[in-house]
């Protein structure tokens, strides 16, 4: 694919010259053509352009997209939103189109998605999660393809934070201890720590739920320091909220459950609703 109207388009309404983006990269003959189309760059030297025009690869195909997320993103813009939301229609209809193609990637998603549809039919019939209510085939499509990827990127990172609690929590020890090596790798990278943070809040849950304090404890220490930043607030803010069901489970059940409810009650008040729910089954 040929960036070079893109790039003009995006460099005339910065109001920068030629000069100003392609000196020291290319040609200025070449500048020219590639605006035009007509010839092509690296990736390499595009991602300099870009440097140029202060943009980041990812913002730059979401706007050559006509402001379109990729497919990728779009499949966990979707599945977040609907999840959190606990939208089964939507939801639903995701699972519909996965079920058109048929490719590795596509049926690790399907079998999310169909997890998580089972998991939100039952809390809404009996107001309880119960993990259990998902399919072996599914937790076993996601399992096999954690285990079989020797090096994870974020796509990895992720999906092992969202159906954590759909798999063997005791056979993903491993996993995380080897994950837990790229947290400091990501600290400065704003999508990366999202996602990691994402990702160390569900498996927190999942520490204090099977009673592996010591664990939960280490994990919320490092929750906190990847939420320092005023973005990650709301992370931060449940790092909190385990640190007081900790006091409760070590003793302190006055203290912990009041503060605890204080959280959940600020949570509410955002509308975060089922995050807050979800949350909410750890006191009771």
């Amino acid at each position: 694919m040929n960036f070079g109207p893109m790039v003009r388009h995006i460099r005339l309404k910065k109001g920068f010259s030629q000069k100003e983006i392609y000196t020291g990269i290319i040609s200025k003959s070449y500048a020219i053509e590639f605006e035009k189309g007509k010839h092509s760059i690296s990736t390499a030297l595009l991602i300099e352009v870009l440097d140029r025009l202060s943009m980041d690869m990812d913002e730059f195909l979401f706007i050559n997209k006509g402001y379109l997320l990729n497919e990728y993103s779009d499949y966990i813009y979707r599945i977040s939103k609907y999840a959190n939301s606990h939208d089964l229609v939507s939801l639903k209809k995701l699972f519909a189109e996965l079920s058109e193609k048929d490719n590795l990637i596509d049926n690790v998603h399907r079998a999310e998605v169909r997890c998580r549809i089972r998991i939100i039919e039952h809390f809404k019939k009996t107001g309880h999660f119960d993990t259990t209510r998902t399919l072996e085939e599914d937790r076993h499509c996601i399992q096999e393809y954690l285990l079989r990827v020797e090096t994870w990127t974020l796509h990895e990172v992720q999906l092992f934070g969202n159906t954590i609690e759909f798999l063997d929590f005791n056979a993903h020890f491993p996993l995380f201890r080897s994950v837990s090596k790229s947290f400091s790798l990501y600290s400065e990278y704003d999508k990366g720590r999202e996602i990691f943070c994402a990702m160390l809040i569900n498996l927190i849950n999942q520490a204090i739920k099977h009673e592996f304090l010591d664990y939960a404890e280490v994990l919320i220490q490092q929750l906190k320091l990847l939420s320092t930043d005023y973005k990650e607030f709301f992370h931060h803010a449940i790092a909190k909220y385990f640190s007081y069901i900790l006091l409760i489970k070590r003793g302190d059940a006055v203290n912990g459950r009041a503060k605890a409810k204080e959280l959940l009650t600020f949570f509410y008040e955002l509308n975060q609703d089922a995050l807050a729910n979800e949350l909410k089954v750890l006191l009771d």
